[in-house]
C-alpha cells in the first residue's frame, strides 16, 4: 500500500507540475506536425473534393444522391486528414518528450477505437526543461539536476512539504526558510 501511495503521489505531483509549467497552446502544438504531412493532408482533401465534383457532374447520377455522395466524400476526407494529423502530432510530440516515437505512433494507429491515442495523452512524459542553474536538460520527474545537483524541488526542513525557492516562510508550517539555508 505504501508503494502504491508513493506512486500515486508521484503521478499527482507530475500532473500538478504540468498544469503550472506546460503552457500548451494549439497554434504552437500544431507547429510540431511535420510540414510534409500537412501538405499531404491538403492534397488528400483536394483529391476528395475532386472525386466529389466528378460524381456530381456525372450524368448517370441525378438528384439527391449526388449531394449525399459529395457530402460523404468531404466528411470522409476530413476524418482521414484529422487522423493523419493526429498521428503525426503524436509522433513529433513523443520525440520531443524523449519517448519512443515509433512505438507510440504504431500504438495510436493500430489500437482500435482510438484507445491508443487516449492512452498516449494520459501517460505521456512531461516536457523537459532547462535547469535554472546550469541549463542542462532535466525531466519534471527529477528532484535534482543530473549535471550540477541543483535542487529542483526544495522542501521545508521541518514539515518536508515542497516549497518555492523564493519563499521566505513555509506556507504549511510557517518555518523560516532563509535561516535554514544560510
Amino acid at each position: 500500500m505504501s508503494q502504491e501511495n508513493r506512486s500515486l503521489n508521484e503521478r499527482v505531483r507530475v500532473i500538478q507540475w504540468r498544469m503550472v509549467h506546460e503552457k500548451l497552446q494549439f497554434g504552437n502544438e500544431f507547429r510540431i506536425i511535420p510540414r510534409w504531412l500537412i501538405r499531404q493532408s491538403v492534397v488528400l482533401f483536394a483529391a476528395g473534393q475532386i472525386v466529389a465534383q466528378i460524381v456530381h457532374l456525372d450524368p448517370r447520377h441525378s438528384g439527391a444522391p449526388r449531394i449525399a455522395v459529395m457530402g460523404l466524400a468531404a466528411v470522409a476526407s476530413l476524418v482521414v486528414i484529422a487522423l493523419l494529423l493526429l498521428f503525426g502530432y503524436i509522433n513529433a510530440d513523443a520525440k520531443r518528450r524523449g519517448m519512443n516515437s515509433t512505438l507510440w505512433t504504431l500504438l495510436a494507429i493500430f489500437v482500435p477505437y482510438l484507445i491508443g491515442v487516449v492512452t498516449y495523452f494520459v501517460i505521456r512524459e512531461p516536457l523537459t526543461y532547462d535547469c535554472p542553474q546550469c541549463g542542462g536538460t532535466v525531466s519534471a520527474r527529477f528532484n535534482f539536476c543530473p549535471s550540477c545537483k541543483y535542487n529542483l524541488r526544495p522542501a521545508c526542513p521541518q514539515c518536508k512539504h515542497e516549497v518555492n525557492a523564493s519563499d521566505k516562510y513555509c506556507p504549511h508550517c510557517a518555518q523560516e526558510l532563509r535561516a535554514a539555508t544560510a
